[in-house]
């Protein structure tokens, strides 16, 4: 298997767990947190240093939209937070293979432009260095305050009839 595809098969391993994706992915983002130079970020909170020099963001609120563009560099493997609402999402630089809400592994280049459903989490291996950004609804009025408006850690943050038809349609 070669460097680039161990991290693709890994990827589409994760529906094959037991559990709901959102407990597979937890599952998953576990089992890396072991790995040195593993990297956390937990929703509202400020960017560690480390975070803020491998995954720079650039962010903006004005008239209650919030914009955020991410660099992931070549060759990491990512989990993003669960997003708690629908939003575009515009990889405007880069390649990713990332899993769907589906269960499948799929692989986009730039320009590319996804609409986000709530309730998604994604895991993406980055081929190339990529820059992603997405564009969000919020009152908010500090980053960190947005941050948490529109993303969390836990899928029992979201309301209790998306939890239970996402559970259905991943137990289809």
């Amino acid at each position: 298997m070669s460097e680039e595809t161990l991290p693709i098969q890994l990827i589409a391993d994760i529906p094959l767990r037991r559990g709901v994706m959102w407990e597979k992915i937890a599952e998953f983002e576990n089992q890396l947190k072991d790995i040195e130079g593993a990297m956390s970020h937990t929703a509202g909170d400020p960017q560690s240093e480390e975070m803020k020099k491998v995954f720079p963001l650039k962010q903006h609120i004005e008239g209650g939209l919030y914009t955020r563009e991410i660099h992931m560099p070549a060759g990491s493997l990512v989990i993003s937070m669960i997003h708690k609402q629908q939003h575009p999402s515009f990889l405007l630089k880069g390649k990713v293979s990332y899993l769907t809400d589906e269960g499948e592994v799929v692989t986009i280049e730039a320009p590319h432009k996804i609409f986000t459903q709530i309730g998604t989490q994604r895991v993406l291996y980055i081929h190339e260095d990529t820059d992603w950004c997405c564009v969000y609804k919020t009152d908010a009025q500090t980053f960190e305050e947005a941050e948490a408006d529109v993303y969390t850690n836990n899928f029992y943050d979201l309301p209790e009839s998306v939890v239970e038809e996402i559970k259905l349609l991943w137990q289809e």
